[in-house]
């Protein structure tokens, strides 16, 4: 959260209609890149030969067709600006990525796409290293409105661990469309409906978790799934109403016991055993907020932490006025190690910058950033879906330019709880959100400056407003007030 400026890329998407078949052109045969994409994780369609993972196949050699387009046995390769993007336009045609699937499980696929017509079809098919079909999910395209205008559309499929080979194929004759990226996460029956349609066979199951079964029942609609192993029985375990997956509760034979909570149960203040309040006007990053410690600032209702940013005047201890008030809130005690959780809605527009944040306990003594940082969760409001994790240490941080940082795209995370956490190590700290891991920093070994976090930090919960993030398109004014709204922080130890 303490920062003076960051870099964020914008990519630009392309349409399709204008790619032209060459059958002349030689077969699609060498691989940009001969590593992997792992899952879960995300399939980059676009822009794939910038520094991203998989094996999108293209011509053997560099001929480009009729000066924009390489077309190679089924594959469309356009340029734009000396970079690659993928596209598809006759029924025939197909791309390859190469996976390294984790675990064998079962998969949401979340697809993005745009579209100036409807009835865009297509179809991924999963095969082994020896060649057996492992899987396959099929999948409409929406019209959407324009080439840049995306959506996301939803699949599921079980796929075995190791080697597997994803093919996009066409299959809706002349129909054009874009298809951005593909995201693979762990299936969570819980989160079925959270950010997109409903099949009916999803409804049915939606319906089914709400029922309490015994452990050996297990209904027709659940036998018609095409679940993996582990997933079924997780999904059984939670039907007969243990646990749900989503990550909120753990599984009986977790490696984590709960030493920390606050499920806010209790409606008024934040409970003052638990939390203290940070407070004053412009205490880092030029923001714009005063932090205050008012029940309209921070408050318990109905099983939720409501931290509320909201537009007013306000005279802050150092005698300045602020236009904006908010809250910050930091744990009563710091945590060393151990797994953190905490399952929030974000507020959103333009000058918002929520945060869910950890800062080393010894701060008052030791300076940032060599006491640490880890960012758990921050966003922007200008750039409203991604969700970014870092952390800052003397050795690795933004003012030199060696911060350590990933991110996830979310569809709209102001409107959906999501679970961001880490599991923090002695010798790594890994990064979560939905239980899906997105990011490793490892303890390399040369001292505090690279590792400060051998020493314990205290949660952060807040929003900030402006600053030198969030406010680098300005303040909307009109979407006054936002909120944050958490529904559970859990801390555990390793048993």
């Amino acid at each position: 959260m303490i920062r003076s400026s960051l870099f964020l890329a914008t990519i630009v998407s392309m349409s399709l209609g204008a790619l032209a078949v060459h059958a002349d052109d030689k077969p699609a045969s060498k691989p940009f890149f001969d590593h992997p994409i792992t899952i879960p994780g995300t399939v980059q369609m676009h822009w794939f030969d910038k520094g991203g993972e998989g094996v999108a196949y293209h011509e053997s050699d560099d001929r480009i067709a009729n000066g924009e387009v390489r077309k190679g046995e089924g594959v469309d390769i356009a340029r734009s600006g000396g970079d690659f993007y993928l596209g598809w336009v006759t029924g025939d045609e197909w791309v390859n990525y190469s996976l390294n699937v984790a675990d064998h499980a079962t998969y949401r696929i979340e697809a993005q796409v745009a579209s100036e017509q409807s009835g865009g079809k297509f179809r991924l098919e999963f095969v082994d290293a020896k060649g057996n079909s492992v899987g396959q999910a099929d999948f409409s395209v929406p019209q959407t409105g324009s080439w840049e205008k995306w959506r996301y559309v939803f699949g599921r499929t079980s796929l075995l661990k190791g080697a597997t080979t994803m093919r996009l194929v066409h299959r809706s004759g002349t129909t054009a469309y874009n298809v951005e990226r593909i995201r693979f996460r762990r299936f969570d029956p819980y989160d079925i409906d959270h950010d997109g349609e409903v099949s009916k066979t999803d409804q049915q199951l939606v319906r089914l978790l709400n029922v309490n079964l015994s452990n050996d029942a297990e209904p027709k609609q659940l036998k018609d799934l095409s679940l993996a192993p582990a997933d079924r029985a997780a999904l059984q375990d939670s039907l007969a109403g243990n646990r749900p997956i989503d990550g909120s509760q753990l599984a009986k034979d977790a490696p984590w016991k709960l030493v920390w909570a606050d499920e806010f149960d209790q409606d008024g203040k934040p409970d003052p055993k638990k939390w203290k309040y940070e407070l004053g006007y412009q205490i880092r990053n030029r923001e714009a907020q005063h932090y205050t410690d008012k029940k309209k600032n921070a408050y318990v209702k109905d099983g939720h932490l409501i931290i509320e940013a909201i537009k007013e005047k306000s005279k802050a201890p150092n005698g300045k006025t602020a236009d904006y008030t908010a809250a910050s809130l930091n744990s009563a005690k710091p945590f060393l190690y151990g797994r953190i959780d905490v399952r929030a809605k974000l507020p959103t527009g333009r000058g918002m910058w929520p945060a869910i944040w950890m800062l080393a306990d010894r701060i008052g003594k030791v300076r940032w950033p060599l006491c640490g940082e880890i960012d758990i969760m921050e966003n922007v409001g200008y750039d409203p879906h991604v969700v970014h994790g870092s952390v800052h240490t003397q050795k690795y941080n933004h003012t030199i330019n060696t911060h350590q940082s990933s991110s996830l795209e979310l569809e709209a995370p102001w409107e959906n709880f999501h679970v961001y956490g880490i599991e923090w190590y002695p010798d790594r700290i890994d990064f979560y959100i939905d239980r899906v891991k997105y990011m490793t920093f490892n303890n390399e070994g040369s001292g505090d400056e690279a590792w400060p976090f051998d020493n314990p930090h205290n949660l952060k919960l807040n929003i900030a407003i402006g600053g030198m993030w969030g406010g680098v398109k300005g303040i909307d004014d009109s979407i006054f007030p936002q909120q944050m709204v958490i529904d559970y922080v859990r801390v555990y130890e390793a048993k």
